[in-house]
């Protein structure tokens, strides 16, 4: 008999499927022996039926895009090259930890989601989560506007002094999440803003660190998904990234066509009070007419060079 965590864990991915998919899967499952008519009447004769998770979710009709966005709203990332096998496996960890968390009262020790069999080049985080909701009387903090009158045909100058504000913004907010030590991610206290309406739907980070002669690599796509990694630097790995913020330390540019701004800032990193290396982050800016014309950031690039950060901080 499946555990209620299973069953839960069952019906939010199977909700992802069309009603076309669910009745297919519904006849396989049951070998027809039972008609359904409405989504929520297949999901529930599937989990009746089923006596075995990892069989489902081989099916065919259960893809990796589901397994893969399940995982990813569950705050579990994995590299994008995973397999659905790989992915499975990751869903059957997620839902361990959650049954042992319900004998505890509810309580979770620390977990670690990591696993080297995934990717050998690829970190793998259990992240807790950047929100874009905000609580009672807080208003989310939009990108900066550019002070006093400048010309944007010089592309060169508007970028430059666009970037000379835009990046102590960006890392004192990004700061504010290992400051504040926000209890309840989903519901942001104080003074953070932190969270995925900073960056467009279909944004991109990759992280590339090199230490110890070794180089690794991470990519994930998505607002959520590369909000929630930048977060997990602060507060799970404790990274503090400190930019020069000389001209020396940021670089700014507006492309005159597409009307992006490229800004590559460069810096320390520290963990607690301990210098352990430096990094150059690169990033894409371009406005959003839905949210007053601010900056979003379109992609970001983010290299960190030393040798205290890699294999990544363990809690």
């Amino acid at each position: 008999m499946l555990s209620e965590v299973e069953k839960n864990g069952i019906r939010s991915l199977l909700e992802r499927l069309t009603r076309e998919d669910l009745i297919s899967l519904t006849d396989t499952v049951t070998n027809r022996a039972v008609t359904v008519e409405t989504c929520k009447d297949a999901i529930e004769a599937i989990i009746s039926f089923t006596m075995n998770v990892k069989v489902l979710l081989r099916r065919k009709k259960v893809r990796r895009e589901h397994v893969f966005q399940y995982l990813a709203e569950n705050q579990v990332f994995v590299p994008s090259t995973a397999d659905k096998q790989q992915l499975i496996k990751k869903v059957m960890e997620l839902w361990e930890i959650k049954e042992k968390e319900l004998k505890n009262g509810g309580v979770g020790g620390d977990c670690d989601y990591g696993d080297p069999s995934v990717s050998s080049t690829s970190q793998d985080h259990r992240v807790e989560p950047a929100s874009s909701t905000t609580s009672p009387g807080h208003s989310p903090k939009s990108s900066p506007a550019l002070c006093g009158d400048l010309d944007k045909k010089d592309n060169d100058d508007y970028g430059q002094k666009y970037a000379e504000q835009w990046t102590p913004w960006f890392y004192d907010l990004l700061r504010q999440c290992g400051t504040n030590m926000i209890h309840d991610p989903m519901q942001p206290h104080g003074m953070s803003d932190w969270g995925d309406h900073h960056f467009w739907a279909d944004s991109v980070l990759k992280i590339e660190v090199t230490a110890r002669n070794q180089t690794t690599e991470e990519n994930y796509s998505g607002a959520l998904n590369v909000s929630r990694r930048l977060y997990s630097l602060v507060v799970r790995e404790s990274l503090y990234l400190n930019p020069n913020l000389d001209r020396n330390g940021i670089k700014g540019r507006l492309e005159q066509h597409s009307g992006m701004v490229l800004v590559t800032a460069s810096g320390t990193v520290n963990r607690h009070s301990q210098f352990v290396g430096i990094f150059s982050q690169a990033f894409g800016l371009l406005r959003d007419p839905s949210v007053n014309n601010n900056y979003r950031i379109k992609f970001t690039n983010l290299q960190l060079r030393g040798t205290d950060y890699m294999p990544p901080y363990q809690t």
